[in-house]
Parts: structure tokens; sequence; C-alpha cells
């Protein structure tokens, strides 16, 4: 790659904050523009309510003086006359109604007609209108149980007849009755009809102010029609009243007062409405939405001027600024070049930055290296001198010893009383054959880690790794009279609980005696060693003490009683299995409470008498109980527990003859064949089930049994388990891509071989190699 060119990260810098100042400046007047925009339609719609509002106030003054109007007729004599006269008289009629026509039409030029029920004769009388008319209303009063309501503005057409043809005669109509409980039938009802022209008028004039500049007012009646033309486009006001029509439905519950925006022909119109709830009609007023906005026009050109202007000084600005926060990088870059040796990463580097990176870069994994050899070198030699410490040779001062553990950093005292715990790893046969030597070492590490820091809440320790099977901790303790030993016991069972939940590996600890010299610590390891062995007595995850395995240390009893042999040999000869299990079980307990060498002596013993007896009776003996497979399954045993099992479980296959069909014991000598097998040929592609079946002459369904009962795992899954532990050795210490190392490990899939793999150890093969790799670093 291209080295960078001359100062590529200054001009990096001024185009960033060119660009930071010119998106803060454009959304700046975005916002303004935006927010003018929001400011204006609100402005214009409070202009547009004042005006709606007036005409409101019109229609209530109206309401209002009708209401009294009403009231007021209702009490007059001469339409009390008229509405409750039991003989008709027109002549009197007629002089009544002009009398109180007269006097209403004088003062109110916005009545239309005066209209008066008289129910006793079922006659109505209309006044004040040029021709007489038939209210179908009135008429409906008696068919009717709906009255309708008192002194509430109704918008009708009482059709008027002209030359004898009906034309529309739009009224508003306000009905004033009274009834009594015993009759809901009104005795007399008066009517007074307003022309809708008044209002009409009304409304014209209002739309004379705005005329010129597209503004019109419509109202509509309760059924959501118009009361007037308006501009007279019939399209605009269609579209205007289906789109006030979707707005109400889309806002159920919004305000009765209110604005939305509406398009027709091209033109976007912005419509405010209010609801006259009194009458139940509307008040529409709109208004194209150009003529709202044209004084953003002048606002536009303003911000667009602003924004140049503003560009302009922020380049300047970005010039100086850069400048100035360049110099000291620049000065840096400068002497970084001038004082160092041109390295590796400096062809990759593309500015200042990356240069400055990959200098950086380079002298890091230079330090890190330095710091490595020399922190791997003190612990190299802190191990070997812990290690020393066990060497019964070993002739040092206090003096040298101290200064010794100052600069090895052993937390140890060279004064103090010191103690030895043997941790030594379960089931070591199988930990071996699961394991890769670099996964033991991480597990030996992890002991070491977890019991050092759990015994470090009270005593100071240090660990030794002794390879193999086991490793120690060297144990500060307080005092000499060994109270020490169940308080460290305490701790040590809390790192086998830690280890055993988190790691599914156990591991048994031995605690040894203490010593007041460094030179002792020999001693307390062979000692420690010792007690390690009785394991074979307490079992896996035990710990042990001197004073747990005195009583089988001081046994002086060289084995269990003859009479106690003699009826174990009896019960195979007979076949008597009940008894058989009753002595065996006898006999491990007796030799549970010997010292460990006269227990394993013992236990030779007892497999010569069981397979002594079964000659005798001419019984064959199980593959577990033969001379020649008696060191691997029962001598590399670690318990009696497991020892007694295969000894028992042998004699059952030989009594009963059904080594692997009728009997839930399990065989050891198959499964460890088995196993072998695996290990020997993962790599053979057909490798499964039925073919190792065919080779040892069992069936499929027999061998699978006799496996998942030993090591509760099916044996596609422990060729599976063999292949991926492989797998993961060779990603480790070989470079091989994930393809070659599929192939080299008997697999043909490689998305098979990723799923698997990541199942076991949670993370992909290449980070899996990585993960390993980056903490081999560290």
């Amino acid at each position: 790659m291209k080295r960078f060119g001359v100062k590529m990260y200054y001009f990096k810098m001024l185009l960033w904050i060119s660009i930071a100042i010119l998106l803060v400046v454009v959304l700046l007047s975005a916002v303004v523009g935006i927010n003018t925009r929001k400011l204006l339609v609100k402005n214009e719609y409070v202009s547009n309510q004042k005006i709606l509002y007036q005409v409101k106030y019109n229609m209530a003054f109206m309401d209002d003086a009708i209401a009294s109007l009403c009231k007021s007729l209702y009490l007059n004599s001469d339409v009390d006359a008229v509405m409750y006269a039991k003989q008709e008289d027109m002549v009197d009629v007629a002089n009544r109604l002009n009398k109180v026509t007269s006097s209403i039409t004088s003062t109110n030029a916005y009545i239309h007609s005066l209209t008066i029920y008289n129910r006793h004769l079922n006659q109505t009388y209309n006044a004040g209108s040029p021709l007489f008319f038939e209210d179908q209303m009135i008429d409906a009063l008696n068919r009717s149980e709906q009255l309708p309501p008192k002194m509430e503005p109704i918008f009708r057409d009482i059709r008027k007849l002209v030359n004898g043809e009906s034309r529309p005669e739009r009224v508003f109509s306000y009905f004033m009755y009274e009834t009594s409980p015993e009759d809901l039938k009104p005795e007399g009802v008066i009517v007074i009809n307003v022309r809708a022209e008044w209002l009409l008028d009304n409304i014209r004039q209002i739309n004379m102010i705005d005329k010129r500049k597209g503004d019109t007012i419509f109202l509509l009646d309760q059924s959501g029609e118009y009361l007037a033309e308006g501009s007279g486009d019939n399209g605009i006001m269609q579209a205007l009243k289906t789109d006030f029509v979707d707005y109400q439905a889309d806002h159920p519950n919004g305000d009765p007062d209110g604005f939305f925006q509406s398009k027709h022909g091209g033109t976007e119109y912005l419509v405010t409405y209010s609801t006259i709830e009194s009458a139940g009609m509307t008040l529409l007023k709109a208004q194209p939405v150009e003529e709202v906005y044209r004084s953003i026009a002048s606002l536009r050109a303003s911000l667009i001027l602003i924004t140049l202007l503003t560009l302009l000084l922020a380049l300047v600005l970005s010039i100086v600024i850069s400048r100035r926060i360049y110099r000291p990088l620049g000065n840096l870059v400068n002497a970084v070049k001038r004082d160092r040796l041109r390295g590796t990463g400096e062809d990759e580097a593309v500015d200042e930055i990356s240069y400055l990176n990959a200098v950086y870069r380079q002298s890091m994994e230079e330090l890190d290296l330095f710091y490595k050899e020399k922190h791997d070198n003190k612990d190299l030699m802190k191990h070997y001198w812990l290690r020393r410490l066990l060497d019964e040779r070993l002739a040092i001062s206090r003096e040298e010893l101290a200064s010794l553990f100052k600069e090895m950093r052993i937390s140890l005292s060279p004064a103090g009383t010191h103690a030895v715990c043997l941790l030594k790893i379960d089931n070591y046969k199988e930990f071996q054959q699961a394991f890769n030597a670099r996964d033991k070492e991480m597990f030996r590490f992890a002991i070491l880690n977890i019991a050092s820091e759990t015994v470090a809440q009270s005593f100071p320790n240090e660990g030794i790794d002794m390879k193999e099977d086991h490793v120690l901790l060297l144990v500060s303790v307080p005092d000499r009279d060994g109270a020490y030993a169940a308080e460290l016991a305490r701790l040590l069972a809390e790192a086998q609980d830690h280890f055993s939940r988190f790691f599914k590996v156990t591991f048994t600890a031995s605690i040894s005696g203490h010593t007041d010299e460094i030179s002792g610590l020999h001693a307390l390891y062979n000692q420690t060693l010792d007690l390690s062995m009785y394991r074979l007595h307490l079992g896996h995850g035990s710990l042990i003490t001197h004073s747990r395995v005195r009583r089988n240390v001081e046994n002086k009893k060289a084995g269990y009683p003859k009479e106690l042999e003699e009826w174990f040999a009896e019960t195979i000869k007979s076949g008597n299995v009940a008894g058989m299990k009753e002595v065996l079980a006898n006999l491990f307990g007796e030799m549970e409470t010997l010292n460990y060498h006269n227990a394993l002596v013992s236990i030779i013993r007892l497999f010569d008498t069981a397979v002594e007896a079964l000659d005798e009776a001419s019984i064959s003996p199980a593959p577990s109980l033969q001379i020649a497979s008696f060191g691997r399954h029962v001598m590399e045993k670690e318990t009696m527990a497991e020892i007694h099992r295969i000894l028992q479980g042998g004699l059952l296959d030989s009594i009963n003859k059904e080594t692997a069909e009728n009997t839930d014991t399990l065989n050891d000598f198959v499964v460890d064949a088995v196993t072998e097998y695996i290990h020997n040929h993962y790599r053979d592609l057909s490798l499964s089930l039925p073919s190792i079946a065919a080779m040892m002459k069992i069936s499929s369904r027999t061998l699978s049994r006799i496996y998942k009962q030993a090591t509760n795992l099916s044996i596609a899954d422990m060729i599976n388990d063999v292949r991926l532990s492989r797998a993961a050795e060779l990603l480790l210490q070989e470079d091989l891509s994930v393809n070659e190392v599929v192939q080299r490990v008997g697999l043909t899939n490689e998305t098979y071989f990723f799923s698997l793999f990541k199942k076991k150890y949670k993370v992909t093969p290449k980070e899996y190699a990585l993960q390993r790799n980056l903490n081999k670093i560290n």
C-alpha cells in the first residue's frame, strides 16, 4: 500500500470540521424553516378561528334573541287566544295574527314566519309569510310520540308554493309548547321560523373580506349538507366535505374546533372548522396553502444567503482551527520519523495517525516480548527453586533463603512452619485418554490456581506443578500444634467443590504434618505421597490426613480372616449368588481397615481365591478375572469400590454364563478394547458402531448397551469426542486449514464438524485457535 502523503491527516481534519459545521448550519436552517411553517399555520389557524367565532357569535345572538321571543310570544294574550280557542273565529284570528306579526317583523327582520297550532281545533295558523303552507312537523305532532326540542334551532325546508309550484324555503324553526304529566301531547304549539338567508348573507359578507386570496367560508347543516354555495365551485365543496368526513372518522375524539389540510385540483388548502353545537352545524373556512406560505419565500431566500455566508466563514475558521490542532501532531510525526528506523508497519500507513499507530504497535510488541521473556524467566526460576525446596540435599542458610524468596517473589516465610498439600487428579487413566497435553496442563494449572487462591484466604502458599497426575501446595501455617489442619481441610474441600462444578473433574487432597525447617519439606512430600495411596480406601474426591488414616496405618493385621475366604470360595462353587455378594461385601469391609500395602496384597489374594474356586467348579472365568487382563482391569483402578464392582461383576458373569445380554454389570474388558480401538482408528471414515461390533464379533445392540452403561456415552459420541479433541489439538499445534483438520480426523462434512465443535467448545474452530493462542501469549 502506498505510504501516506504530506499532511494527509491535516486535510482529513479540515474536511471533517467543514462537513461538521455544514451539517450544523443546514440542520439549523431546516429547523428554522420547519418551525416557521408550523408557526405560520398555527397563526393562520388562530386568525381563521376568530372569523369563525364571529359567525358563531352572530348565530348565538340570534339563538338567544329567538329563544326570548319564543317565551314572550308564548305568554302573549293574542297568541294565547288563538292557540287555546275552543271555537274558530277567522276574523278574530286574522286580527290577532296581524297584530302579533306586525310587532315582531318590524323589529326582527330575520323572522320569516310564525306558526300557531291549536290542538282543540286541530288547526294550524301561519302568519308572516307571503303564502300559506302546510307544516309537516306540526301535522306529525299527534302521530309521533317524540316531540321536537324546545327553543332549539331546527334547520328545515318548509317547501313554499309559488304559482302552484313547490319551491325550497329553508328556515331555522324554534318550537315552544308545554305538556302535562297526564297528557304528553301539547295543547298548543308556537313555531318561529327564522330566515336562513340572514345567516348566509352574514357568511357571504365575511367571504368578501379575503375573496381575492381565495378564502371561502361554508356552512354544513346537521346532515352534513351545504347551506350556501360559497365559491360556487362544487368540485372543491365536495372534496372539502369528503376530506372533512374522513378527518372526523380518523379523529373520533377530536376537538369541535381544529384544522387539517386538503388537496383538490393540484392545490392544497388549509381547512379550519368550528362546530356550532347548539345548532348541530359546522363552519368550514378553506384557503390555499400557498397563500399561507407566501411570506416564507422571502425568509427562505434569507436563510439560503445566511447559510452560504456561514459556510464561507466556516471554511476559513476550519483552516485556522485545523492548523492549530495539527501543529503538535505534525511535530510529533516529524520527530518520530527522524528518530526511528523505518519499520515494516510503515508501508501500511495511509496517514499520520496510522503511521503513529503502526510505530506504537511495533514498539509495544517489542516491549511485550521483552517483559514476557523477563516474566517467563522469572516464573521459570521461581518454579525451579520451589522444586529445589523439596530436595533433601538443599543446604542454604535462612538469610540466603530470605533473599531468594524476596527475589523470586515467593510468599512463604523462610523462618515459619510449613505443610505440604498434594492434589491428585482422580480417574487419571480416563483423564489421559480424554485430553491432549495442552488440556492436561490447563487442568493442572486450574487446580493449582483455584486451590492456591482458596487456601490463600487463611494461609500464604505457593503451588508447584509436578506434572504427571498431581500438583503440590507449599503452605505456611501459623502454629505447630496441628490446629491449622481443620481450617486447611475446609478450604481444600471448598476448592474441590469449585473445581468439580466448573471442570467436571475431581481431585483427591492429602494434607501432611508440619515442619519448622525448609529441609523438612522433602520428608513431608514423601508423607503426602504415602497418604495419597489411601485414596484406595476413602475414594475419589476425598480429603486425606494422617489422623483420618491412622487406624489403617497402625493396623498390624496382614489380611482378612481365613474363614471368610473359605466361605467365599464355597459360595462360588455352589453358585450361591446372594451368599457370594454378602461374603464379598464383608471381605472388602475387612480390607478397608488394613494399611495400604496389606490391602493391596489382600486384593490380589482375593482374586486368586475367586479364580481357583471357579476352576474347581469347572466354571470358565470372565475376561475381567483372567490373569492376562488382571493388571489392566484391576490394579489400575484407584478405589476399592471400583475393584469390588469388577470382581463381583466378573463372578456374576462367570456364574450366570450371560456376560453381555442378561446382566447390568459393566464389561470393562470390552469397554477398554472399544475405547482403545477408537483412539487408534479415529481417522477411519467408516469407523462406527456397526463396524466396531463386526470386528469384535458382538451384536451392535449388545455392544452399545455395554459401552453406554460403563461410560454414560454412546459409541458415536465417543468417536466424535475423540475426533474433536484431536481436531482441537491440530488447530493449536499445526498450521492447517479447517478443511485439512476435518479430513485428518476422519470427517467428510465440514458443516457437521463446525456444529459438533461449537457444541463442545462453545466457539468456532477458528475462534478456539485464536483464543488459545492469545491465552498462550498472555
